[in-house]
This record gives C-alpha cells, sequence and structure tokens, in this order.
C-alpha cells in the first residue's frame, strides 16, 4: 500500500505517462533473466565442461530439461497472469532468480547442475519472459509496438551485460565466482520491480487518452475462440522454429566461434555485437508492428534469418562473425518483438495469459530441440555446419507459411 502510493505520487508529479516507468520496471527482469539465457550459458559451457568433465550433450540436456519444466509450468503460470497476478510471480522470480544463480556457483555433479538450470531455464522461459510482455500489453495500445520493442531492448542490453560480465569474471575470478558475482547483479533489480511494476492502469486509476488502455478491441478472444484461429498456430509455431535457430546457436555460439580460430575474449565481443542488434532489431521490429501489417513483419524475421544462417556457416574470420552476428541479432530481435505484439493485437488481453500460457510450451520445445540438436551434431561429428543447414532449410519451410498469416479480427 505504502509503494502504490508513492507510486501514485511519482505519477502524479510527472508529465510521463506511469505506463513507461512499468515498462521501465518490466525490462529491467528482462534484462537479469538473462543469467540463465543462452549467450550467458554458452560463456560456461567450456570451463564447466573441462574442470567437471560434462560433455556438450549432458550440458546441452540440462538446458534442454529446464526448457521442458517451463512448458509443464507455463499454462499454470498465464493463469496466474489472467488473475492479475503477474507483479506477485515478477518479484518471486527475481528472488528465486538470484538464488538459482548463487547456488551455479557449487556444481559439483550433474545432478545439481540440471536441478539448477532447470529453474533458471523455466524462470527465464515464462514468468519473466511472458509475464513483462503481458503487462505491456494492458499498460499501452496505441504504443503497443514501440513498447514491446524498448521492453525487449533491456532484454538486449542483459544479453550483453551477462556473456562480457560472465566472460570477465571467468577470466579473472573462475566460473564458480562468476556465478556468484551474477546472482547479486541479479538481485539488485527487485528495488525497481517492486517500486514501478503494477498489474494494469485501473488499479492504480490512472487514464491515458492516447494509450485508451481500457478500451476493447472489436473482438476479445478466450483461448478456445483463438484456438479455433489458423493464426494462433501460424505464431506459436513459427516462433517455436524462431527459438529452435535462437538456443541451437546462442547456446553453442561461443564454442562454435573458438573452434573456428577465435578466442573466447573476441567471442564475447561476437556475442554482445549479436545482443546490441537485438536490441536494435527490437525497437525497429516494433516500430515495423505498429506501421504495417503482422503478416508482413513476421515474415520479414524469418528473411532475416536466412541470411544470418548462410552467414554464420560460412564464418571462418573476425569480420564474417561480426556481419553473421549482426544479421541473426535482428532477427533474434524480430522473434522477441512481433509475436508479443501479435497476439494481443489480434486476441486481445483479457485471456493473453491463458494463450500464451498455451502457445509458450511450444517455443520452449523448439528452444530445447535447438540446443539438444546443436550439441548431438557436434558429438557426433565434431562440427556445428550440419546442424546450422537443418535449420535454414526448416526456415524457408516456415518462412512460406507465414504468408498466410491474417488478423482474425478481419474475419
Amino acid at each position: 500500500m505504502i509503494l502504490e502510493v508513492f507510486a501514485k505520487k511519482i505519477n502524479d508529479k510527472s508529465n510521463l505517462y506511469f505506463g513507461w516507468f512499468v515498462l521501465v520496471g518490466v525490462g529491467l527482469v528482462q534484462l537479469v533473466s538473462n543469467a540463465s539465457g543462452s549467450l550467458n550459458l554458452s560463456m560456461f559451457i567450456v570451463p564447466m565442461s573441462e574442470e567437471l568433465g560434462f560433455s556438450r550433450t549432458l550440458f546441452s540436456g540440462a538446458i534442454s530439461m529446464g526448457s521442458i519444466i517451463a512448458a509443464l509450468f507455463s499454462f499454470p503460470i498465464g493463469m496466474l497472469f489472467d488473475m492479475k497476478k503477474t507483479r506477485e510471480v515478477l518479484i518471486f522470480s527475481v528472488i528465486l532468480m538470484s538464488i538459482a544463480t548463487y547456488a551455479m556457483s557449487l556444481v559439483n555433479e550433474w545432478i545439481l547442475l540440471y536441478v539448477l538450470v532447470s529453474i533458471t531455464r523455466m524462470l527465464f522461459n515464462t514468468p519473466m519472459m511472458v509475464g513483462g510482455s503481458v503487462i505491456v500489453a494492458k499498460w499501452f495500445s496505441n504504443n503497443r509496438g514501440k513498447a514491446n520493442g524498448i521492453l525487449y531492448a533491456f532484454h538486449s542490453v542483459g544479453m550483453i551485460v551477462f556473456p562480457v560480465f560472465g566472460a570477465l569474471f571467468i577470466v579473472n575470478f573462475g566460473w564458480r565466482d562468476s556465478w556468484i558475482y551474477l546472482s547479486f547483479i541479479v538481485l539488485i533489480v527487485l528495488i525497481p520491480v517492486i517500486i514501478f511494476v503494477y498489474e494494469d492502469p485501473s488499479i492504480m486509476s490512472i487514464k491515458n487518452a492516447r494509450e485508451n488502455c481500457n478500451s476493447s478491441l472489436r473482438n476479445e478472444f478466450s483461448l478456445k475462440e483463438a484456438l479455433n484461429t489458423r493464426a494462433l498456430w501460424i505464431l506459436s509455431i513459427g516462433t517455436a522454429v524462431l527459438y529452435l535457430f535462437h538456443s541451437g546457436i546462442n547456446s553453442h555460439q561461443a564454442s562454435f566461434l573458438q573452434e573456428r580460430g577465435i578466442s573466447l575474449g573476441l567471442s564475447s565481443v561476437v556475442i554482445s555485437i549479436n545482443a546490441i542488434s537485438t536490441g536494435l532489431g527490437s525497437v525497429c521490429w516494433g516500430y515495423v508492428c505498429d506501421k504495417f501489417s503482422i503478416r508482413f513483419a513476421f515474415s520479414s524475421v524469418f528473411i532475416c534469418t536466412l541470411f544470418a544462417l548462410l552467414g554464420l556457416i560460412y564464418t571462418h574470420d573476425m569480420n564474417m562473425a561480426i556481419l553473421s552476428s549482426i544479421l541473426f541479432g535482428a532477427a533474434m530481435g524480430g522473434m522477441l518483438t512481433v509475436p508479443s505484439v501479435a497476439y494481443a493485437t489480434f486476441y486481445g488481453t483479457n485471456s493473453i495469459g491463458r494463450i500464451r500460457g498455451f502457445t509458450n510450451p511450444l517455443s520452449t520445445i523448439g528452444s530445447a530441440s535447438g540446443v539438444m540438436v546443436s550439441g548431438v551434431i557436434f558429438d557426433i561429428y565434431n562440427s556445428y555446419v550440419l546442424a546450422f543447414w537443418f535449420f535454414f532449410a526448416v526456415s524457408i519451410v516456415i518462412f512460406i507459411i507465414s504468408l498466410f498469416l491474417r488478423n482474425p479480427n478481419n474475419n
């Protein structure tokens, strides 16, 4: 109650719509979710595998297990979102993420690795990533694309901060201390989340004519109604495929670059460029969603992905590594932003938690499959290239399917 009064005072004294403060709060949650992000975990695969004797497949299996658990919890958490408990879920997720990240420093056996990675990946995939976009959808309507683009730009900052700091801490203090220091970064974010993050404008009696968040769309879809639309399946399957690429490449990117003769330090630079490109791409894709059709935005993401995969496959030096990283980062910015805007635009916000809770397991399955595909193919062929060609072929198929995406509100 005291914090709500404090937040209302901030709103009364500021000419800025309070939704932008909320956006900062949920953006910071997305930032620290990268403690268990694929790029950050890729920094730890080599040092942890070398010291503990873990294979790439074993490490990949831990990441995939976390994605499976996230899929199991996705719908119940989505129901909490629709019950207007998103704020509480995000606060709890930040606390648990900090604890689990700290505990990663204690790993000696594979079983603890699986437990902790499963917890952190579950938090990453559903409460922290989906929860933020659910709140943004409720606070923004006319600027929904822009707001989602900024939201995932925060995520991209985390994609830079955690791999870079993780690599620096590993080089200077070892991988165990690195996990400890990263857990402190996660915990700091709890303060702005508690102060600024609220479910929707009605809780604080805030109105904004330009956003008009309290007005309904032409149609508000229930989960059952949404399941009967072709658009839901194209969006959910297409997004799952993008997550297949995302985890299959990002989780192994540092290892792939090192095998192409690029050092760990330079690999972290390339990954940081990937993150910067994802952030800029998120904002650009948000603009595209506000100005053009969702179909155009969604299909364009796959075109960008095709060029990125070709660049990655033919990477043999730093210049090509940077180019492919820029293209892949831009594609991943679209993966994050476009579906989030599409679900709220197509189906409204009344049941968005359940809808995202239903579709998100497909993304987590894609994420789990991608990291395993790359890991297993590497262990068999001692190369990641065949996995990347597989991703390329799948991308062509989904691009063609994406051309049939239509807004169900037009029917």
